[in-house]
């Protein structure tokens, strides 16, 4: 576990699981999802359970993941099985350099693609800043799809702002707590609930709860969200990560939860649905790098001064982590 601080905010990096972030912190406030569950067991640690989707949250402990070359359901493209959310998540890579402020890591994938990431901690600000780089060294075009996989530790009640737009309720069904419809539509904050009438997404709830829904084709690249007394919010890249996806797991029963997960995901994506690599190809959402091409993308996670009161008065977020109040 690496760790990097400017005096202002702080976080730590696994470099053995993809460059995960296991903690952004500032002072006492941690704002990510973070479990130090001694069970389930991770596979990595004992055998596989059979399961892509299992194998990848038993090792799951909260925290920011990135999802390459694969997002969502386990695949085979090009005659090679892609597993769950990508391989690179649960890589080791290789540490290109280290500094007090800064890291930068690569690793590659079981198709012939290299992923390179930077993190960066803006001196004396409470911002940090992602940037990453896919490169593809074979002599053939590759594809690849790719998302952030942030999860917020948001208290209830917490109000979320993000930019009005279409709403895709997953299809399947996420578990027993599950309040909104399966495959219903929306509009930014409101989707169907399962008994005919509507649901506000902009605020998590008080009750246990477990969601996925798909904000597609965003008009902005942006959200800002309460965290007790402070506001934060991420910014992205919109030509690398269109769409978003919205997950909820708050005090679901299932594997590998038991009750215990209190998380809201604000995840930027290159494709929606999460059906994975495969039928991005047939839909026409994957990249393809030819050879010795370079595709690069960023997100910035910052920390706001606005207070956490005015938080539907913000109106956008930069890629600087500025907030930029109506």
């Amino acid at each position: 576990m690496l760790s990097l601080s400017n005096g202002v905010i702080s976080i730590k990096v696994d470099e053995n699981l993809g460059g995960e972030i296991r903690s952004i912190k500032m002072g006492k406030s941690e704002f990510l999802a973070d479990f130090d569950w001694s069970s389930p067991i991770q596979s990595s640690k004992s055998s596989s359970y059979g399961s892509a989707i299992l194998d990848w949250l038993s090792e799951y402990r909260g925290g920011w993941q990135v999802l390459f070359p694969n997002a969502g359901n386990e695949n085979t493209v090009m005659g090679v099985p892609l597993p769950f959310h990508g391989e690179f998540g649960r890589t080791e890579t290789t540490v290109v350099s280290k500094k007090k402020a800064e890291l930068v890591i690569k690793a590659g994938t079981r198709l012939p693609l290299v992923l390179t990431r930077t993190y960066k901690l803006v001196p004396n600000k409470p911002i940090l800043q992602i940037k990453q780089s896919v490169s593809n060294e074979s002599d053939s075009s590759i594809p690849f799809i790719w998302g952030e996989h942030p999860a917020f530790s948001l208290p209830r009640g917490s109000k979320i702002n993000l930019p009005a737009g279409p709403i895709l309720v997953d299809a399947n069904e996420m578990g027993e707590l599950q309040d909104v419809k399966p495959g219903s539509t929306g509009n930014w904050p409101t989707v169907p609930d399962r008994v005919g009438g509507q649901i506000d997404l902009s605020v998590v709830p008080e009750e246990n709860i477990e969601r996925l829904c798909y904000l597609h084709d965003r008009p902005e690249g942006w959200a800002a969200m309460q965290h007790g007394k402070k506001v934060i919010g991420i910014s992205w890249d919109l030509e690398a990560f269109p769409h978003l996806w919205f997950w909820q797991e708050i005090g679901g029963k299932g594997f590998p939860w038991f009750g215990r997960a209190q998380i809201t995901a604000i995840e930027p994506a290159s494709t929606w649905p999460s059906f994975g690599l495969e039928a991005a190809i047939k839909s026409g959402q994957a990249f393809h790098l030819k050879p010795g091409e370079v595709r690069s993308a960023w997100t910035t996670f910052s920390v706001s001064t606005v207070a956490a009161k005015d938080i539907m008065k913000i109106k956008s977020v930069d890629s600087k982590g500025t907030f930029h109040t109506k």
